[in-house]
């Protein structure tokens, strides 16, 4: 497929299992990203992560736009274009609950990666695993919660606590992204509703768009973008939301869908 042909306009790329594996970027991924902006073909990353997770991963790339927590915050540059932070009330409910059951969370608001407590050391692993920023310790910050636009709670729990974490807050969704933690999210906050806001800012149909991602969070991507691939990485029932299906992230799957799409050589 040329590119006349795919009438690219837009390309965006989901960052951990797609263009970050196993502890970095994928050079061969890398140097896709680096020929699309040498053709002037915007790239936005479009991730869970937070705007300081992911910052070091869109400077190394040059990457000019980010979708951050799922959708609910944009940046052109130091321009903010959207934001969708949680109510106060739902945040301060999340902590109550999950303190009273002896549960470690973490608040993300957009420059800030804080916990009023110490995270427990058999938590660090999992931390690291997935590249996390440097969490300051802020007790005195749990009386300032509605002064805070929080938009991530991360939480260590089993499995066993999603059901009852989904019925007492309904405002919320719980992404799983390990065995012992979770992301919470706003309930209409996706991927695809930042990157709606963006495309309008840059005056891009949704049609001339493709994303590239490998998560369950991805699938609302794959809907919404005129064209889309799953990692060859990604579980099968990911893989069936996307369109196209390309290589693993560690082969250099941005890449080859980038081939596929005619948009570099």
């Amino acid at each position: 497929m040329s590119r006349r042909e795919s009438d690219i306009e837009m390309v965006f790329l989901d960052i951990d299992g797609t263009l970050y594996t196993d502890g970095q970027i994928v050079e061969r991924s890398a140097r896709a990203v680096a020929e699309l902006l040498a053709q002037d073909i915007p790239v936005a990353v479009c991730t869970g992560r937070s705007l300081i997770h992911a910052q070091h991963i869109q400077d190394e790339l040059r990457v000019p736009y980010g979708i951050y927590f799922n959708g609910g915050l944009v940046k052109t540059g130091h321009r903010e274009l959207f934001s969708m932070p949680f109510d106060p009330d739902v945040v301060q409910g999340i902590l109550a609950a999950a303190e009273a059951r002896g549960i470690s969370t973490i608040i993300h608001t957009h420059d800030h990666a804080l916990s009023f407590e110490p995270i427990p050391d058999r938590f660090r692993p999992v931390m690291a695993s997935y590249d996390f920023p440097d969490i300051s310790l802020e007790p005195g910050w749990k009386h300032h919660l509605s002064d805070l636009n929080v938009f991530q709670i991360n939480a260590f729990m089993s499995k066993e606590w999603d059901a009852t974490f989904e019925s007492e807050f309904p405002a919320c969704y719980i992404y799983r992204w390990h065995d012992e933690a979770v992301d919470f999210q706003r309930r209409k906050s996706d991927k695809s509703i930042g990157a709606l806001h963006l495309l309008k800012h840059l005056g891009i149909d949704p049609a001339k768009a493709v994303h590239i991602g490998d998560g369950g969070n991805d699938i609302g991507m794959f809907k919404t973008m005129g064209y889309s691939y799953a990692m060859g990485n990604a579980t099968d029932d990911v893989k069936c939301h996307a369109k196209r299906v390309t290589s693993s992230a560690i082969e250099g799957g941005v890449a080859d869908a980038l081939i596929d799409l005619g948009l570099i050589g």
